[in-house]
């Protein structure tokens, strides 16, 4: 699970450019830009110039095959400086399914403009107010196709939505590729508190001939293959984001002072700090364990990523609290960074999944 040469000299790259070119600063200057605006197209063009949007895809269809372990490296360098870029929705998640779950001449068609940074997607697939799959197959299966969709990362700014959702005449989950600009497609912007870009997405009566399916095998099963990926992915940023409030939570600790002496010195405080190390250090070996296992191709992903998310979750919220607590509550003022990581935990927390949720897929997937 250790990052080889090339994968360390891959994350100490992008870090080193996100650290410039897309910190927290970036973070709060993008908040006050109109909701349209996701990211910034300059900063996501360098980082596909580095190969970012090349390195999930396999070599057959002019990617990089890089690997998942080093994917995650990647992940987390962003989740560090809570870096708002599409690599989650538009590399990870939309890429995906286009490889996944598309026909060859629909890759051949959409890819290059994905992967030379032309072109980014977004994927709408959440229905209701919780994360369950099991739902995104409850809309109309009529001609015309009406559906609502909500959380759609960075889904204003994308050129092209893929939507999850059922299709007339056939069993299961299907795939749907369509314009913002389709008579019927209403996509609507909104910052959550962690100043990115969300949408809802609504379908009304849209017509079979405005859209184009995904038209290869079996997308149910691919579809999975790529939540789990996102899920173990969005699980690796988040302990990027863990890591960071730990270390800044422990330069607090040694240098504030108290009393004339420094806090860190109070062994309560040292105890609390010391749980929190265990929980970063337990989380990572479950997070890079699962992107292991997805670059083995291991029969157990599914559950090593539920375990993945779970556990980020966790830490992620223990992480947040704590150094929000010993920065003695100023950590939640807007000018201190501690406060956006808080928020960015509260939602990266219901992305794809909650804590709860994935421990319950874990348990099911366990046969319990």
């Amino acid at each position: 699970m250790i990052l080889n040469e090339e994968q360390r000299f891959l994350q100490d790259t992008v870090s080193a450019f996100l650290t410039e070119q897309a910190s927290t600063q970036q973070l709060r200057q993008l908040r006050a830009q109109p909701v349209n605006q996701a990211f910034d197209p300059q900063v996501w063009q360098a980082l596909v110039d580095m190969g970012l949007t090349a390195m999930t895809v396999p070599e057959e269809h002019g990617g990089l095959s890089f690997g998942w372990l080093a994917c995650g490296a990647v992940a987390e360098a962003m989740g560090q400086r809570l870096s708002a870029t599409p690599f989650l929705s538009s590399v990870v998640l939309a890429q995906g399914l286009l490889v996944e779950c598309g026909s060859s001449a629909q890759i051949e068609r959409y890819l290059p403009g994905l992967l030379d940074g032309r072109e980014v997607w977004a994927v709408a697939m959440n229905e209701g107010h919780s994360y369950n799959p099991d739902r995104w197959t409850d809309c109309s299966a009529q001609p015309r196709i009406s559906v609502a969709k909500n959380l759609v990362m960075d889904g204003v700014q994308a050129h092209r939505l893929l939507v999850l959702t059922k299709r007339e005449g056939a069993d299961g989950l299907a795939c749907l590729l369509v314009s913002p600009d389709t008579p019927g497609v209403q996509v609507i912007g909104q910052r959550l508190m962690d100043g990115r870009q969300y949408a809802e997405v609504v379908l009304t009566e849209v017509t079979g001939d405005a859209v184009e399916w995904l038209a290869g095998n079996n997308v149910a099963e691919g579809c999975q293959r790529v939540l789990d990926r996102a899920t173990a992915v969005l699980a690796a940023e988040m302990m990027g984001s863990a890591r960071a409030l730990q270390e800044m939570t422990v330069k607090h600790l040694c240098e504030r002072e108290q009393f004339d002496v420094k806090i860190g010195t109070f062994q309560a405080l040292q105890h609390r700090a010391a749980h929190l190390y265990a929980e970063v250090e337990l989380a990572q070996s479950a997070v890079q364990s699962a992107l292991l296992a997805l670059d083995r191709q291991q029969a157990d992903v599914s559950a090593q990523s539920s375990c993945a998310k779970a556990l980020a979750g966790d830490c992620l919220q223990l992480a947040s609290d704590e150094a929000v607590q010993l920065h003695g509550g100023m950590g939640v003022t807007d000018e201190m960074d501690v406060g956006l990581f808080l928020k960015r935990s509260r939602v990266s927390n219901q992305l794809l999944g909650t804590a709860a949720w994935h421990r319950t897929r874990y348990a099911q997937l366990q046969g319990f």
